[in-house]
């Protein structure tokens, strides 16, 4: 794998090798150096074109915008529960 020290924070790159592809819905991934860790990954979210033995890099990274919006949302959802139940300010409950 790529060095992590060199990777943006928040960030990390994954090699992985398309190891087959069941009924052309799932393709087993093998990821790592040595394909350690197998993965089902839906053959509709591979790139066009790709097929069993090709190499792909994964990309994953953190969405602070996103949770920040998600954060937002629940917080607003749950003020608006609060105010309908007649409990706001109340910060728990107990079912």
């Amino acid at each position: 794998m790529p060095d992590e020290s060199k990777q943006k924070e928040g960030s990390k790159k994954i090699r992985a090798v398309i190891d087959r592809i069941e009924d052309g819905e799932i393709a087993v991934l093998s990821i790592g150096e040595e394909g350690e860790v197998s993965v089902d990954w839906p053959s509709s979210l591979l790139p066009r074109g790709a097929s069993e033995g090709d190499h792909l890099q994964i990309s994953i990274t953190l969405d602070a915008d996103s949770r920040r919006e998600a954060e937002t949302r629940v917080k607003d959802l749950q003020e608006r529960l609060a105010a309908r139940s007649g409990t706001k300010g109340q910060k728990d409950f107990k079912l």
